[in-house]
C-alpha cells in the first residue's frame, strides 16, 4: 500500500480499538474483477480495478465478543473501484479504494 493509504487503514484501526471493537472480514471471494483503465504519468503507471466480491464482514466488541456490526454467519457482496500505481517496473501498490 501507499503510505496514504496505510494512513488511512491505520486511523481505522485505531478508532475501532478506542472503541474496543474488532473488525472480522472471512470467507473473501472474488466475484469478478475488470480492469477499468490504465495510464502513465511520467514514469508512474496506474491501474483502476472494478472488483466484485463476497465475505463475512462484522464487527464484534473485543471484550463480550458480541457482534453489534453486520453479521456473523452470512457474506455480503460489494463492489469497490481499487487504484494501484507503481514506478516503472517496480511493484503494484494500493493507492485508492471508491466505494461504489
Amino acid at each position: 500500500v501507499t503510505p496514504e493509504m496505510l494512513s488511512y487503514f491505520s486511523e481505522q484501526l485505531a478508532a475501532n480499538v478506542s472503541r474496543g471493537i474488532e473488525n472480522h472480514v472471512e470467507d473473501v471471494k472474488l466475484v469478478k474483477g475488470d480492469l477499468s483503465e490504465h495510464w502513465s504519468e511520467g514514469a508512474i503507471d496506474y491501474a483502476t480495478v472494478a472488483m466484485r466480491w463476497s465475505a463475512r464482514d462484522y464487527s464484534v466488541e473485543a471484550a463480550s465478543g458480541r457482534v453489534v456490526e453486520g453479521k456473523r454467519d452470512a457474506a455480503t457482496e460489494a463492489t469497490e473501484i481499487w487504484t494501484f500505481m507503481r514506478t516503472a517496473g517496480g511493484r503494484w501498490l494500493l493507492s485508492a479504494i471508491q466505494q461504489v
